[in-house]
């Protein structure tokens, strides 16, 4: 593998590790109380209707149908790999996030919370699974783009863009913390391109 490859697999695990072990650190959380307060200072009517949105974008009703569709469709043109390479995604990342939820047990933030939200707190969900399922269409639609690069970098950019508001929009609802969702990042990033790799030869 080369070492490209492999520093977009080791930097977000350490990046991971890193914040396992400070998120409870005096520094970290007066970063994180800092950044809410700031994110919190922004809410207006338009920017709380803007932000519900999104965040369900990243939710399960939407990225459920998604991922279903996307594998129908797939596995009607004989590209059962990719449809694979999606569903182990999809599936991989929220049972993970499940996981590391339950072994951190970090208490979501005791704040005006503007949705419901369940379960723990590190890593966020909705910035592992967007990370893992969107950065995994972002994958596939820059390989199966590479003869159209505006196209390309268009879908890179929109993908990207969604993501990043994902996450946003967790810290202005009130229900993470930024080094959650730093963290759902880094475990969604490492998920997504190690899977990506293994599964590269199957997917062109």
């Amino acid at each position: 593998m080369k070492r490209q490859h492999i520093l977009f697999l080791i930097i977000p695990i350490i990046l991971f590790l890193f914040l396992a072990f400070m998120y409870k650190t005096a520094l970290i959380e007066r970063l994180d109380l800092a950044i809410t307060l700031a994110m919190m200072d922004m809410r207006t009517n338009g920017w709380t209707s803007f932000f519900i949105l999104i965040t369900n974008i990243g939710s399960w009703t939407v990225t459920a149908p998604v991922w279903f569709i996307l594998c129908a469709l797939l596995l009607m043109v004989r590209k059962g790999g990719t449809a694979l390479f999606l569903t182990i995604v999809f599936w991989g990342s929220r049972t993970l996030n499940w996981f590391l939820k339950e072994v951190f047990g970090r208490a979501r933030p005791d704040i005006d919370q503007l949705v419901h939200a369940a379960h723990y707190s590190f890593p966020s969900g909705h910035a592992m699974n967007s990370m893992a399922f969107y950065g995994a269409l972002l994958l596939l639609g820059t390989l199966f783009t590479r003869a159209k690069p505006a196209l390309s970098r268009a879908i890179a950019i929109f993908l990207m863009g969604l993501i990043l508001f994902i996450g946003a929009s967790r810290i202005y609802l009130g229900v993470h913390y930024f080094t959650d969702i730093l963290a759902g990042y880094s475990a969604g990033l490492a998920l997504v391109y190690g899977l990506y790799r293994l599964f590269r030869q199957k997917l062109s």
